[in-house]
């Protein structure tokens, strides 16, 4: 499956501080050129520091493709944007996932508690970029009734291999692209948080204050 995938536009972050932090493939140009992490920031600058979009393909795992920000992909970030937000308040959809030890995770098995999800993929900087908040935000609530899950679009092998590398400290669900589409997700990372009564509170496409958004969106779920 591929999809584009919106990265530089989200976040004003360094990635070469990235590359730092965790092994990355390499970077295609639309001219066949390959580029390292680190130089992703000087190629956003020569096209006009818009942001480039990232083409990702389980075919060919070593390269992530990108080119320039278009105005098309802008209409349709928007368009996607408001298909997440319509899921506000409604039930969240029922999924089952493994776990990198092979157990099976249902959702709805987890009414009762509040449920926080990240859609993440192993080669992608700006999911690796908010993982340090995401990991004090679940260390946080380490004696609450919440349940962060963190669904990863590669398999367990590719995950373990990551983790090794850079913590993240959700439970990790694998192969979760099917769940993705059922949650409308087309730009990583993404958030949605869902209440004890398994209604969707909150959802968000990274975000430098991701850690406190998440927060305020949990406690509301204590509340209704």
């Amino acid at each position: 499956m591929k999809k584009y995938l919106r990265a530089a536009l989200l976040f004003s972050i360094s990635l070469s501080a990235c590359a730092q932090q965790a092994k990355h493939p390499s970077y295609k140009l639309p001219d066949g050129k390959i580029v390292q992490a680190d130089q992703l920031d000087s190629v956003n600058n020569s096209w006009g520091g818009r942001g480039y979009l990232m083409k990702h393909e389980k075919s060919d795992p070593g390269v992530i493709y990108i080119s320039p920000m278009t105005d098309e992909f802008l209409k349709k970030q928007d368009e996607e944007k408001a298909k997440l937000n319509a899921l506000l308040n409604k039930p969240a959809p029922d999924f089952t996932l493994k776990d990198l030890t092979g157990k099976q995770w249902r959702l709805t098995e987890l009414k009762g508690k509040t449920v926080v999800l990240n859609f993440w993929f192993t080669t992608c900087p700006a999911c690796i970029q908010e993982m340090p908040e995401l990991n004090q935000l679940a260390g946080s609530y380490k004696n609450h009734p919440v349940i962060f899950l963190a669904l990863g679009r590669d398999d367990a092998i590719a995950i373990k291999r990551f983790l090794k590398v850079r913590p993240f400290a959700y439970t990790h669900l694998q192969n979760a692209d099917s769940v993705g589409d059922l949650y409308q997700v087309n730009s990583y990372p993404t958030s949605i948080v869902i209440d004890p009564k398994g209604i969707i509170r909150f959802v968000q496409v990274g975000g430098e204050d991701i850690k406190d958004r998440i927060a305020t969106a949990i406690n509301k779920t204590y509340i209704n």
